[in-house]
């Protein structure tokens, strides 16, 4: 009688390996099918250091607030999108965002500030604000004085909002949302006090002043706001604020640029408009839509022509630098 090898036994154990390896690997193929795409950009370290290893921001703050410089990369992309100076707190709580420098011709996630002025506000908010006043600012701006001036302020975690996505992109918004929330640890614990900041700006400048002593809570309060703020405001309420901005190029002839931007607004009929400028090179006009958009509290609080900021019956000018504007807050 002819004797079987062990060998011979052995395949259909080793069939059944293979069947259960291959169906999970079927298994794994489908279940990545439904996993999102990955964020189409990354945030690349290009350097560290401190605020003093960084002169072209023109920043003075804290010596132990640790400086990082990332550019913002994309796929097929061979320049950067973005240069982020990132603040790193000595105490290590999240991480501050003090420069934001589109270098595309559309901004991508956020709108860039001029540190310029942001370090001009920082020398008016020691001058003219006590250190116990409480600072009612944009969710950014709050951290930048908090980690650089060592103010107290409402807002003091990351909110990362409005995320300014391009449409190309769209499809990706949870992989982007994702990777925000992740590199700024972001943090929602303020997000129901900003939705009230945001509703005190889009009502009437009697209410909204109102809600911003609720939200101050009895403390002697400062408000500060920036023009770009008009434009994140329309993002996250667009049906109460409607605005948009373009940009000019400038460096020639102030009159010229007048003339250009004047002509610009009134062909397309908008009446309430303010101008800033970004460089020697660049100027951006911010202009409101509509009549409902020039009575709220942020359009009374910021430069439009609309506007006139002496005549607030609640709220005083303490200073502007730049694209930034202070304001006490009566009643408290």
């Amino acid at each position: 009688m002819a004797r079987r090898s062990r060998f011979r036994r052995s395949p259909p154990f080793i069939y059944k390996a293979l069947v259960a390896g291959g169906l999970a690997l079927l298994i794994w193929a489908g279940w990545e099918a439904f996993l999102p795409a990955p964020a189409p950009y990354r945030y690349e370290l290009v350097g560290e250091g401190g605020l003093e290893d960084f002169p072209d921001l023109g920043l003075q703050g804290p010596d132990d607030l640790a400086v990082k410089r990332f550019e913002l990369r994309a796929e097929s992309v061979t320049s950067p999108l973005a240069l982020v100076h990132v603040g790193m707190p000595a105490d290590g709580a999240a991480p501050v965002l003090l420069e934001w420098r589109n270098m595309t011709a559309q901004p991508i996630l956020a709108l860039g500030v001029r540190t310029p002025d942001l370090n001009d506000l920082v020398a008016a908010v020691d001058t003219n604000i006590a250190p116990e006043a409480l600072v009612l600012a944009w969710w950014d701006t709050s951290r930048q004085l908090e980690v650089l001036s060592g103010r107290t302020v409402l807002f003091d975690e990351n909110l990362a909002m409005p995320l300014l996505v391009p449409d190309a992109w769209a499809s990706r918004i949870d992989s982007i949302v994702a990777l925000e929330e992740q590199f700024w640890a972001v943090s929602r614990a303020d997000a129901p006090l900003f939705d009230r900041f945001l509703d005190a700006l889009v009502a009437d400048p009697r209410t909204g002043a109102a809600r911003l002593r609720a939200l101050a809570d009895g403390s002697p309060a400062f408000v500060v706001v920036h023009l770009s703020d008009a434009y994140r405001l329309g993002y996250l309420r667009p049906k109460r604020f409607a605005v948009g901005y373009r940009n000019f190029a400038g460096g020639g002839d102030v009159h010229t640029e007048v003339r250009v931007v004047k002509e610009w607004l009134a062909e397309n009929g908008y009446t309430s408009y303010a101008v800033e400028r970004l460089s020697l090179l660049e100027i951006r006009v911010h202009f409101l839509a509509d009549v409902a958009s020039e009575n709220t509290l942020l359009a009374a609080l910021l430069p439009f022509t609309s506007s006139n900021a002496m005549t607030l019956e609640d709220l005083g000018l303490v200073a502007n630098y730049g694209g930034y504007w202070v304001y006490e807050l009566s009643g408290q």
